[in-house]
């Protein structure tokens, strides 16, 4: 469920108001105790006469009592103020957070909608360009190629989005065992040429790396890692793969030639629809649920994952899962 702009003004301001009320009848009740506390000092001395023996005493002990029903008063205002406030601090936070789920929500439809319509409506067209035109060889080779990529993209969002409802529904079976990621890794890169033969992918990658893990994700993994890179540099650069053992850890890493990601984003981006800039204003494809899963797929792997800037422009993306022993 998303909400609207207007709602969400609207929650805010019914949040203040009603805040607002609750602190205000909190000082009207303070100061409505003050001042029936005041009246009952004056009712009580008004009954003392001053021939009294005791007098001095007795207006001694009213003027002590009603400072410590002030002292009181003060106590127990202060303990509900507070409270009031702390309270009003947590329902401030979950309604900020329920309204930013939602936005990111509603940003994660518009791009699922966007992801969705873009490869069927090229893949359409060039069906239908080849069943209306009798086109050479080459061009058809062409459509056809394109009418794949299209069809692989497809197949790629459809696995993103079923392990993303899996790992929040605690649905998917992890399933551990003894993995060569040096095959994983050489056969998603030779995957990558042949889908993309008009870009650069150079690749260095030791063999009999061995690792406990679960292929199917391992895949999903370096799958989103190459796509990204893939997708965030031009055409005319290239993206370097590399994988390799250190102290007892296997080390992949993605290294890219795009714009780079800011500082203060570095975390932002590992969090579930979250994408860098406006949604109306990004021009790479995307859902905000690759780095998600990626983050997640390494942890479950008890691996680490970070992103770093690469020195002549762009991203380096790498992650390191204990060796199998």
């Amino acid at each position: 469920m998303t909400i609207k702009p207007r709602k969400i003004k609207r929650i805010y301001i019914i949040y203040w108001v009603l805040l607002s009320y609750i602190i205000a009848a909190l000082v009207w009740w303070f100061i409505a105790l003050m001042q029936q506390n005041q009246k009952m000092v004056e009712i009580r001395k008004a009954e003392i006469t001053q021939s009294d023996s005791h007098y001095t005493s007795k207006i001694y002990s009213i003027e002590k009592e009603r400072k410590l029903k002030i002292a009181q008063y003060v106590g127990e205002g202060s303990i509900f103020f507070l409270l009031i406030v702390t309270g009003a601090v947590f329902v401030f936070r979950a309604i900020r957070k329920q309204l930013r789920h939602s936005q990111q929500q509603q940003s994660f439809m518009m791009a699922i909608t966007h992801e969705l319509k873009t490869p069927i409506a090229v893949a359409k067209l060039n069906l239908e360009t080849l069943l209306k035109h009798s086109l050479d060889e080459t061009r058809q080779q062409r459509l056809l190629h394109n009418t794949l990529q299209e069809a692989n993209r497809l197949n790629d969002l459809s696995n993103n989005l079923l392990l993303s409802s899996q790992i929040e529904d605690g649905g998917y079976l992890y399933n551990p065992e003894k993995t060569e990621l040096s095959v994983i890794t050489k056969k998603l890169i030779q995957e990558y040429m042949q889908r993309y033969p008009d870009r650069v992918i150079t690749a260095s990658v030791e063999e009999n790396i061995n690792i406990l893990g679960d292929a199917i994700l391992l895949q999903i993994t370096i799958n989103n890692l190459l796509e990204n890179a893939l997708k965030y540099s031009a055409k005319n650069k290239s993206i370097n793969v590399v994988l390799c053992q250190k102290e007892e850890q296997a080390i992949f890493s993605v290294t890219d030639q795009g714009p780079g990601i800011p500082g203060h984003e570095k975390q932002n981006i590992f969090k579930r629809h979250y994408r860098l800039g406006n949604e109306a204003t990004k021009k790479a494809k995307g859902t905000g649920l690759g780095l998600y899963l990626v983050k997640n797929i390494i942890r479950t792997h008890n691996g680490k994952i970070n992103v770093s800037d690469n020195p002549g422009g762009g991203s380096i993306f790498a992650f390191s899962i204990p060796l199998a022993v």
